[in-house]
């Protein structure tokens, strides 16, 4: 089984990750729970409040999770659901966020499990692509005017169901599902930069204006692993648009030295 880290800046990934080693835990069926809580969290409101409350003592708090969902999840499941609700939250809301990255998370996981990280991180990236080069299909997918998430999932499925592998399905449904109006395309890519920083790599994206050669892609690769000191996957687009040179995000690092960039600057100097 391919090794995974802990996410450490995640909340609760170190919670979640002591439950999945246990012999016998079903990741897929722990991250479905978290997607049912996350859903149940952002619903209602009024269970947020209550499991939330800094008045109410952390054994109350888990007690009222436990009557609620004990019969209903798995005991992995509520044992990191637990360590959530003992936390301070100062915005009821964001423990249904919370929980949505535990399920996502879940799923990496249980791709991991099964040693196909590395075919779910580039599945993630051809579907994102495909997605921001079909402005019609995305928009359709994400506008939540458009459908409920059911359907919106449904139709992710048909386009892309027979494509991808059925762990990077849940997470495009649970993303078309769930995704405001204009992020979709970032948490396809949040997801994918997940799967690589579990395999202790550095994801990074880059669109150039022109394909790039096989020597070129190298070349970046060794730079990048030399700069940031660990092994690199690079997701690599084109776009027109940009006119001449790249875009690159690593990271938190971001660099725009597109020629596109350099001309609205000048435009920009040029007006003020």
């Amino acid at each position: 089984m391919t090794q995974m880290r802990t996410i450490e800046s995640v909340p609760f990934a170190k919670d979640l990750a002591a439950v999945l080693a246990s012999p016998g835990t079903d990741a897929m069926r722990v991250a479905e729970d978290f997607f049912g809580l996350a859903d149940l969290f952002k619903e209602n409101t009024r269970l947020a409040r209550a499991a939330t409350d800094p008045a109410r003592s952390v054994a109350d708090k888990q007690g009222l999770l436990s009557g609620a969902f004990g019969s209903h999840v798995t005991a992995a499941t509520m044992s990191v659901a637990n360590a959530v609700v003992a936390d301070h939250w100062s915005h009821p809301a964001d423990v249904a966020d919370a929980l949505e990255v535990l399920g996502i998370l879940g799923v990496l996981n249980a791709a991991g499990a099964h040693d196909s990280l590395d075919q779910v991180r580039e599945e993630l990236f051809q579907v994102r692509y495909f997605l921001a080069h079909n402005r019609e299909v995305r928009v359709r997918l994400s506008d939540k005017s458009k459908g409920n998430s059911h359907e919106r999932g449904d139709l992710a499925t048909k386009l892309f169901g027979e494509r991808i592998s059925v762990w990077t399905m849940r997470l495009v449904r649970r993303a078309v599902g769930r995704s405001n109006h204009g992020r979709l395309l970032h948490n396809l890519r949040r997801y994918a930069q997940w799967a690589a920083t579990m395999q202790d790599r550095l994801f990074v994206t880059v669109a150039t204006a022109s394909p790039m050669s096989d020597a070129q892609v190298e070349r970046l690769r060794t730079i990048l692993t030399k700069r940031y000191g660990t092994p690199v996957d690079l997701a690599i687009s084109v776009d027109p648009e940009l006119i001449g040179g790249f875009r690159l995000r690593a990271g938190m690092t971001a660099i725009d030295a597109s020629l596109a960039s350099r001309i609205s600057a000048a435009r920009d100097a040029i007006a003020s």
